[in-house]
């Protein structure tokens, strides 16, 4: 909606005579004759109708005379940022939501699970949940140190997976939901076959979890279904967090309760569910012993780690 002058744009807003309207601008100290463009005058219009009813007409009278004076040497699209700027000042708190807002804020979350197991996700969030969200994404995303080289998206996106890894997650029964994965035991030593997830996948996920062991036959028949196990118990974690203190990878600080206890010989291979077989890994550090060179042992009671290129060298 546009207005041909200042003084119209007053009346319409503020709903005063014209002469009222004049007198305002006036007192203002702006020229009544002002030369504005009707999309300049629109914003103006707009800042003015964003404004709640709190705000009184001397300060509305300043905004007007403010963007009024700037609208002399700035378009309309760059008047638009010093109108959002003037109603964040006067109004910092902004509207305030209705009690059915609050009652029933607007969360919307919708994903879809890919062909190749990949997740694609989007939603959105009222303002409370998403400041929450962000006050707890911001420090898992951060670098990990000097050589962490992950643009911002990918370490959020690594945020929220440690986000899911590590939240107290809602129990059904009882219990703590369970991820099931059927596999033969062959695959999941050998690491070669098909399942939903990759043989390498699960051995991760088994490396500090809940696991309930299916074994197949050579037809696929369950033949041994296994009671359910932590592979890492309480007492031995606490163990192996006063021992390596934070992720035990070189360089990497990330606290206790963001990691997972690797099996350095897998359990699935004989590996004992010892302290000496066991170092604390960040979700990050985790997948890259899982699906790299890098390899890992104890000597003198320590995590020692050795980069693939050494480990190519060596052999």
């Amino acid at each position: 909606m546009g207005y041909p002058s200042l003084a119209e744009l007053l009346r319409g807003v503020l709903c005063v005579s014209k002469k009222e309207a004049r007198q305002r601008i006036a007192h203002a100290g702006v020229p009544v004759a002002v030369p504005l463009e009707p999309e300049q005058l629109s914003v103006i219009d707009r800042v003015l109708r964003e404004l709640p009813p709190h705000i009184g007409a001397a300060d509305r009278e300043q905004a007007v005379e403010v963007l009024a004076a700037a609208a002399q040497s700035l378009d309309a699209s760059n008047l638009v940022p010093l109108g959002r700027e003037i109603v964040n000042r006067l109004d910092p708190d902004g509207a305030l939501p209705g009690e059915d807002e609050l009652a029933h804020p607007r969360r919307e979350f919708r994903y879809d699970t890919r062909r190749d197991g990949s997740v694609r996700f989007q939603g959105c969030l009222d303002a409370e949940t998403g400041a929450l969200l962000g006050a707890v994404l911001s420090p898992l995303a951060k670098p990990h140190g000097a050589g962490d080289t992950r643009p911002l998206p990918e370490r959020q996106g690594d945020a929220f997976a440690e986000l899911l890894e590590t939240s107290s997650t809602p129990t059904e029964g009882g219990e703590r939901p369970h991820i099931a994965v059927t596999i033969p035991l062959t695959t999941l030593q050998n690491g070669l076959g098909t399942t939903e997830l990759s043989p390498s996948a699960v051995r991760r996920l088994a490396c500090d979890a809940k696991v309930i062991p299916v074994v197949l036959g050579s037809n696929s028949e369950p033949l041994d279904i296994g009671r359910i196990s932590y592979t890492v118990p309480p007492h031995l974690r606490r163990a192996l967090i006063v021992r390596d203190q934070h992720c035990a990878f070189p360089g990497c600080r990330r606290r206790p309760s963001t990691c997972h206890a690797h099996h350095i010989t897998h359990w699935a291979n004989g590996g004992d569910t010892a302290l000496s077989n066991l170092v604390l890994l960040c979700g990050m550090h985790h997948r890259l012993i899982h699906h790299s060179g890098w390899t890992v042992r104890i000597t003198n009671g320590q995590p020692e780690f050795t980069p693939p290129s050494f480990v190519k060298r060596r052999n």
